[in-house]
């Protein structure tokens, strides 16, 4: 059984202690000399030995004593960090707003809110979800304090926060489909449907490097409606890995040579950052990389 010690107990002790007698401990700690004379009877009786010994004199401590005194000044000092942790805790309040890509407002930004939630549950969060260049130039004007995206530039700070590979997407049933990896050479005069998040010039560059030119027929902003057209055999298309959240009646494939994409954290210079905002940015970098569910790829899938 644990002994029962109060900290007025031990506030006492120290106090006779260090300033030499009951009736000085009693003046600084604002009781009367009978109550820090009860606290340190209580505190003997609870470890079940004599910690003071009592005369004429200022009271010396016993053998017990000064090893108490050394563990009594280091509950008191842990009782007071533990004291500071719940005060920075609760400091910290106010809104960060996060500017976000669509694919990682869907499979990142959940279990970084959850972690937010836990330890700094006063902190509320706005979120604005754009392509890769708004969410840039939302950050640079001021209107997001974070900004998860691709496009880095040299005005902002940008730290890595996830790495994923770009995949071919086709329908299930595409001549193409039996593939292990696709060229970008084969996609020559494919029908294609491009990306409007903001990866587009990337692709279209990298196919014109290859001397790859397929049919684009389509520019599709929102990746849910992207993968639908996929499915309906409108065309093929090519998306980050963790866009791809369902694959049922699709098949991915990786490129060849394949094409690797870097989300950053992007902010104004960490001294710029509301203490909230820090606070978000930091837990950012901690949480563990990767989505909370894990992403299929390479996988042939058939609907029904």
């Amino acid at each position: 059984m644990f002994p029962n010690i109060s900290l007025i107990q031990l506030r006492c002790f120290i106090g006779v202690a260090e300033h030499g007698g009951f009736t000085a401990a009693a003046d600084r700690l604002c009781l009367s000399q009978s109550a820090v004379s009860q606290a340190i009877g209580g505190l003997e009786r609870a470890l079940g030995t004599k910690l003071l010994l009592r005369g004429r004199n200022q009271p010396a401590l016993t053998a017990a004593g000064n090893r108490a005194l050394v563990e009594a000044r280091a509950a008191l000092a842990a009782v007071s960090r533990l004291a500071s942790c719940a005060e920075s805790i609760e400091e910290l309040s106010g809104t960060v707003r996060i500017g976000v890509v669509q694919s990682a407002a869907i499979r990142l930004l959940p279990g970084w809110l959850r972690l937010l939630r836990a330890e700094h549950p006063r902190i509320a969060v706005t979120l604005y979800e754009g392509t890769d260049p708004e969410v840039t130039g939302w950050v640079q004007a001021g209107i997001v304090e974070i900004g998860i995206t691709s496009r880095t530039h040299p005005e902002l700070a940008a730290r890595p926060v996830h790495s994923d590979d770009y995949l071919a997407v086709l329908p299930t049933d595409h001549p193409l489909a039996s593939h292990r990896t696709l060229p970008l050479k084969a996609l020559d005069g494919q029908r294609m449907l491009l990306s409007g998040g903001g990866c587009e010039t990337l692709i279209q560059e990298l196919l014109a490097a290859a001397a790859s030119h397929p049919e684009v027929i389509c520019l599709v902003r929102d990746n849910a409606t992207l993968l639908g057209m996929v499915r309906e055999g409108l065309g093929l298309t090519i998306m980050p890995e963790l866009a791809i959240d369902d694959d049922v009646g699709i098949t991915t494939l990786p490129l060849e040579p394949p094409l690797r994409r870097t989300l950053h954290a992007a902010t104004l210079p960490a001294e710029a950052l509301a203490p909230a905002a820090l606070a978000m940015l930091q837990l950012i970098e901690r949480a563990p990389a990767g989505p909370d569910r894990p992403i299929r790829r390479g996988k042939r899938a058939h609907p029904g």
